[in-house]
């Protein structure tokens, strides 16, 4: 006894299936474009955030004067050099290791 299959109809039925997978993962590939944009946008607001306050100190503002009315100091530092070390390079500590007396005893 021959069966016959309706390739037409299983061709489409995976071609569904398939049509889902791609759907599932176009709408995953959408909301991640979101996150990213979203992630961007924070960090263009939190440096313009910093600037601006940044700004407001430099215009004579104190930061307990700006806290008091509510504006506390942002929680990213201004864009620009990091600040040097004020303590020099005599408060620098060596992290090499030191040589023991057991290094010199080969017996």
């Amino acid at each position: 006894m021959t069966t016959s299959l309706d390739t037409d109809r299983i061709a489409a039925a995976a071609r569904a299936l398939l049509d889902d997978k791609v759907t599932a993962v176009r709408t995953l590939a959408e909301a991640r474009q979101k996150r990213e944009d979203a992630r961007s946008a924070l960090s263009d607001a939190e440096r313009g955030d910093t600037t601006a306050y940044t700004a407001a100190l430099k215009a004579g503002w104190t930061t307990d004067e700006l806290k008091r009315v509510g504006l506390d100091a942002p929680s990213k530092r201004a864009p620009g050099r990091p600040r040097s070390n004020r303590r020099g390079a005599a408060a620098s500590t060596s992290t090499a290791p030191t040589s023991t007396s057991d290094d010199t005893a080969a017996g």
